[in-house]
């Protein structure tokens, strides 16, 4: 289920019952101006929370970091949160936690490779991310060394 800035205490027990993902999308409600879904009820509640950045033309956006700085702060996730929802939760809500969302042997090589003593820079630094190279399935997409 994505959006959720109005689901109810009924809605939050009945997704907790269920196995489902809430998929919240923070720059829709930055960029409209409407409410924030309530992902801190969400997470208290047992429904398992994923980002997305809701790339569309009313929400024009594709950076994963600034997604994640706006959840920590319109939603008051914290980083810890944010960055699981971005990654294994965020595989999980299209069914694919068993192959991506997170780094183990077996799955795909998906990741960052950060610029950083923290991996938190990447929340904290939204306009300029400290990411030095992106790898997809193993191979570097977008490396900032020069080459």
């Amino acid at each position: 289920m994505s959006h959720l800035e109005h689901v109810s205490d009924a809605g939050i027990k009945a997704m907790s019952i269920k196995p489902s993902f809430a998929v919240l999308l923070p720059t829709t409600a930055y960029v409209l101006r409407i409410a924030v879904p309530p992902a801190r009820k969400l997470i208290d509640g047992g429904v398992p929370v994923a980002l997305g950045s809701d790339f569309n033309p009313n929400a024009h956006c594709l950076s994963m970091p600034h997604v994640m700085n706006l959840a920590c702060v319109l939603m008051r996730m914290t980083m810890n949160e944010a960055l699981v929802a971005a990654t294994i939760n965020a595989a999980g809500s299209v069914g694919r936690s068993d192959t991506h969302g997170s780094i183990e042997i077996g799955k795909s090589g998906d990741f960052v490779i950060l610029d950083s003593s923290r991996w938190e820079h990447i929340i904290y630094e939204m306009v300029d991310p400290p990411i030095l190279s992106t790898i997809i399935e193993g191979k570097v997409v977008y490396s900032a060394l020069k080459q």
